[in-house]
């Protein structure tokens, strides 16, 4: 006979993302959603009533935190950041590299296993962001490491089947050919890094490019005469890539955002340095210096962040005047289907039980994955 973990959890106030108010009991069956009822269970229930029930945030986009970097440890700082990470609300993940020699991106990839069972946060693949990429836009990267497009080098990046998004500057000689083999293997592409304009984001998209990375970072300005990325991202239906930490996003371009809602992916970008003192950090081949809320290099540059996925989502609310239906989308939902992942992101039956329980000022208190409680202040 089959064995079956059964959980029933009490809710008084859950986002699903669409609020519900009430008395719920929610019934979790080896780590997914069986019923949602009002019926009060004859056994025993966990109750979650004094909190405030949401899907759990997904970080698409996230170097390091707390001292670990993917970059600089692969698999062991991929096994760290998901311990540590659900105190921030985050039930899953995508490791990012940042640019590194091309063999030591292999090896560190190669090492990264997607079915091993310690991980809590889940890492559902890896992000490569500094590969195919534009150094006239490389912002902290290394453009030594810059590849251009190869669809060779683009086939042994993903022979170890755990990359799920790569970012593309579509300009770059032969990206192109690269977007359409990633799309053909079921990888998302986000555009970044990019100097490309609106004629050949257009051509991204038609080839299949899904994402924007981290929008108004990294790329032309807007102009009403070559709306460039920006444009081309607003005008398409891209997802779009969004740190919500005020410095990289303006507060005033947070809530021009709030039409575009639904396309709203939050992310972090975020360092090692992330929840830690201010002081000196790497990000890939560089020195970053952490202060004041920033992580720069030695010339100003913005270099990652060291927000939290939590902290995002007050700001979407805070300043982007987002509701918090559109920023429990933007922070869950979004990020998931950017990645073509629809088995959890969402509070309903047949999706897995991955949750954040947050009290009235939205900070997290407990946070429960695959229907088990992995952290609790």
């Amino acid at each position: 006979m089959e064995y079956k973990d059964v959980r029933i959890f009490k809710v008084s106030r859950m986002y699903t993302p669409n609020y519900l108010e009430g008395e719920f009991y929610i019934k979790v069956v080896n780590g997914t959603i069986s019923e949602i009822t009002k019926k009060r269970p004859d056994g025993n229930f966990i109750d979650l009533s004094q909190f405030i029930v949401m899907p759990g945030f997904v970080d698409v986009h996230i170097h390091g935190f707390e001292g670990f970097d993917v970059s600089e440890s692969g698999m062991d700082a991929v096994i760290e950041m998901s311990r540590r990470l659900p105190k921030t609300g985050v039930v899953a993940f995508l490791p990012t590299f940042v640019s590194i020699p091309f063999e030591d991106l292999k090896k560190k990839l190669e090492s990264i296993k997607l079915d091993y069972k310690g991980f809590y946060a889940v890492p559902l693949g890896v992000h490569v962001e500094g590969a195919f990429i534009n150094p006239k836009k490389k912002g902290a990267m290394d453009n030594r490491f810059f590849i251009s497009g190869d669809t060779e080098k683009a086939k042994e990046i993903i022979q170890f089947k755990n990359v799920k998004m790569l970012t593309v500057a579509p300009e770059v000689e032969g990206a192109l050919e690269v977007i359409n083999f990633l799309v053909k293997n079921e990888i998302s592409v986000s555009i970044g890094h990019s100097d490309a304009t609106f004629e050949e984001v257009l051509e991204a998209y038609l080839n299949g490019a899904n994402s924007i990375t981290h929008l108004f970072n990294a790329m032309a300005p807007f102009n009403h005469r070559e709306p460039s990325v920006i444009g081309g991202a607003l005008y398409f239906d891209f997802y779009l890539q969004i740190i919500a930490d005020t410095h990289h996003t303006s507060p005033y371009v947070l809530k021009l955002l709030k039409p575009y809602s639904d396309r709203v992916v939050l992310i972090t970008d975020a360092i090692e340095a992330t929840n830690l003192r201010e002081g000196v950090y790497k990000l890939g081949s560089f020195e970053v210096f952490v202060k004041d809320g920033t992580a720069r290099l030695s010339d100003g540059t913005l270099a990652g962040s060291i927000l939290t996925m939590d902290k995002g989502f007050k700001n979407l609310v805070m300043y982007g005047d987002f509701s918090i239906e559109q920023a429990v989308r933007a922070a869950s939902l979004n990020p998931l289907k950017s990645i073509h992942n629809f088995s959890f992101g969402e509070i309903k039956v047949n999706k897995l039980a991955n949750f954040v329980c947050v009290d009235n000022g939205f900070n997290v208190r407990k946070t429960i994955i695959n229907g088990e409680i992995v952290y609790e202040e």
